[in-house]
């Protein structure tokens, strides 16, 4: 539920990687929680998760954005493990302060969808600050994989409901429906689509109008 995540832990690293191939070019990154206009801000690429609001520009899918429920060792040992999903609304549970941002938690599970009502604690508008709490045992979190995969690899934090997983956003690399981009995005596009890839049969680019713009800047938001 934190685009930052995603821009902190997964896009800056695909950038500094991309740089390192193509020294030449220089990249303004911004990451963002908030809607963004690309025109008005002056953005010639955008990471986009979530829903599309925008469909006058081109969208390219990249891998879909997926979250893991998970609780430190020690609040599991103070409160048990939750065997079901109906078994978090009596845990304590940490969330993401944000106006999207729901008290029901939905997962997908063996028999479809699963809409959960879970009880707050706690609410912060920050990833690495709801990751801390976990960690200290507070409760249990639902956050991006990109933002703990190495938590719960060695061990500091335990994945939860392993046969149920929150659903997923999708993640979108839009530019501006442009014929012929200038060799310096083609190259950036061309970069993380491949570094994020997903299969190109499910790729459904859009366009309308043609918007020019001449800065260099990279933006990463939250659509919807």
């Amino acid at each position: 539920m934190t685009p930052v995540s995603f821009g902190v832990h997964a896009l800056a690293p695909a950038c500094a990687a991309y740089l390192d191939k193509y020294p030449e070019v220089a990249i303004d990154l911004v990451v963002s929680d908030r809607p963004v206009d690309m025109v008005e801000e002056g953005f010639e690429v955008m990471v986009a998760i979530g829903d599309l609001i925008d469909s006058t520009l081109i969208a390219r899918p990249l891998f879909p954005y997926r979250s893991v429920v998970c609780a430190a060792p020690s609040y599991i040992e103070r409160n048990g493990t939750p065997k079901k999903p109906a078994d978090l609304s009596r845990h304590t549970c940490l969330g993401f302060a944000h106006p999207l941002a729901s008290r029901k938690w939905l997962l997908e599970g063996p028999q479809g969808p699963v809409s959960v009502p879970v009880s707050l604690a706690m609410t912060v508008n920050n990833g690495e600050a709801l990751r801390m709490a976990a960690l200290s045992g507070l409760g249990i979190i639902m956050q991006p994989e990109v933002l703990i995969a190495e938590d719960i690899r060695v061990g500091r934090l335990i994945r939860l409901l392993p046969d149920f997983s929150p659903t997923p956003k999708p993640v979108h690399l839009l530019t501006f429906p442009d014929q012929h981009l200038v060799p310096k995005i083609q190259t950036f596009v061309d970069f993380l689509t491949q570094h994020f890839r997903q299969d190109p049969g499910d790729q459904k680019p859009r366009a309308s109008k043609k918007v020019a713009s001449n800065s260099t800047k990279v933006v990463q938001s939250r659509q919807g």
